[in-house]
């Protein structure tokens, strides 16, 4: 028999955070605020989240192309970074504790482009995501541009049909064969 407990499993005791990051969060998509609510209701002390974009979109009931999309966009607003598939830590500002020492020692080796609490922060936001953007666009041109000879390649054979079927159609008969 499933209980409440073992469906959703009491999650490590924090005693103390800071939330006034929240005040300077970005306009981001839905999706995002969803995960990183999740995010934030399973994390271990020190903001650490031991969780799958598979499973976090089960939880959510979503698919998992939109959880991608969620923590691209917390990546790209600095509140969740990816250590490894599977492992995100969550901003030092948004994150929990087990003491205030502990919470202020992590924000104090906060790295500065990484603070939420500066006044360009909506700014930083949105070039991050027009540079991903920008790689994503490249990333695709890239590719179609990797594959010229075979493209044209591709068109020389096609002509080459098109020439012998213009051919062999003036010797066979216009009609169709019935099947």
């Amino acid at each position: 028999m499933r209980t409440a407990a073992s469906v959703n499993p009491e999650p490590p005791e924090l005693t103390y955070g800071t939330f006034n990051g929240f005040a300077y969060m970005s306009a981001m998509p839905g999706i995002a605020y969803r995960v990183l609510f999740r995010l934030l209701g399973t994390q271990e002390p020190g903001g650490r989240c031991l969780v799958t974009e598979d499973e976090l979109a089960d939880a959510l009931e979503v698919h998992r192309s939109l959880v991608g999309r969620g923590l691209q966009a917390l990546i790209h607003a600095r509140l969740v970074f990816r250590q490894t598939k599977g492992v995100y830590l969550l901003n030092p500002m948004i994150s929990g504790g087990r003491s205030v020492t502990e919470h202020l020692e992590a924000i104090g080796t906060l790295d500065p482009d990484d603070r939420l609490d500066v006044d360009d922060y909506q700014e930083r936001y949105d070039t991050a995501v027009e540079q991903a953007k920008l790689e994503k666009e490249a990333k695709r041109l890239g590719r179609k541009t990797t594959r010229p000879a075979a493209a044209a390649e591709k068109a020389t054979t096609a002509e080459k049909a098109d020439v012998l079927q213009l051919s062999t159609v003036r010797r066979r008969s216009r009609r169709r064969p019935s099947q």
